[in-house]
């Protein structure tokens, strides 16, 4: 096993928020330590989009018996994060998947909006004036995928369920895959085109059912389930492989 410790520096002033913990062959690993009134005990999780851990506290005085508490589970620390998958940066000639298919990403001069060419390897062709602007007009690609298929989706669930949503948002979600606000409003992760279809498909029914219930009671999964009889299939693929799609879009 392998072990870490908790260095702090008296001299320095310290974020609160914030501190690291070492390992014994000298790297540093950033853990985040955050209040959650919501939170019963302290607890510690990997975040996989900015590949750190995360100590919760219930209040600002169990901050430090987070940090203590992370430092006690060093050795799982480091092995879910070593076990994390390198990140794929959207550039050229990079691989990325859409809707679960892996395509090859290809930059070419020009202003024509981006195209898939179909092949053993589709090929993504994003045009741009400069190679600079590729990276933000895959993404921007990525995002128009992501809302063309969950308004499609939601408006399909929509109906199953009986309710209409106010809006949908599809941005960037750190630390869930989607969200339903108590005035109607759907945030999905953009990154849900990456995954198969099923699974964006997943997401739509569950953001949907919490229209008609705002909990994760066995009526929320009876509404879930009438819009996806087998829901238990996205959402284990996400369980298993959600960590592969917050690596796209790293560079590192």
């Amino acid at each position: 096993m392998r072990f870490l410790r908790m260095r702090f520096d008296s001299r320095q002033k310290v974020d609160p928020t914030r501190t690291e913990i070492e390992t014994i062959d000298g790297r540093r690993v950033p853990v985040t330590l955050i209040v959650n009134p919501r939170a019963r005990h302290v607890s510690v999780r990997i975040d996989p989009a900015r590949r750190e851990a995360i100590a919760t506290a219930p209040t600002p005085r169990h901050l430090k018996h987070a940090a203590q508490f992370a430092a006690e589970r060093a050795g799982w620390i480091a092995h879910e994060l070593a076990r994390l998958p390198k990140g794929v940066s959207l550039t050229p000639g990079s691989v990325a998947p859409i809707r679960g298919v892996e395509h090859d990403l290809v930059f070419a001069h020009g202003r024509a909006k981006p195209r898939v060419e179909g092949g053993l390897l589709p090929r993504l062709i994003v045009e741009a004036p400069d190679p600079a602007l590729f990276e933000r007009r895959v993404l921007r690609f990525l995002k128009d995928q992501a809302r063309a298929d969950l308004i499609d989706r939601v408006a399909h669930h929509a109906v199953t369920l009986g309710v209409r949503p106010e809006r949908i948002q599809v941005k960037e979600l750190r630390s869930r895959w989607g969200s339903c606000s108590v005035d109607g409003v759907l945030s999905f992760s953009w990154r849900l085109i990456l995954a198969p279809g099923f699974v964006l498909d997943y997401l739509a029914a569950h953001e949907v059912a919490h229209l008609r219930e705002m909990n994760h009671s066995r009526r929320f999964w009876a509404h879930v389930r009438r819009c996806m009889p087998e829901f238990e299939r996205g959402r284990d693929w996400l369980h298993e492989h959600g960590s592969e799609l917050h690596a796209v879009g790293l560079a590192r």
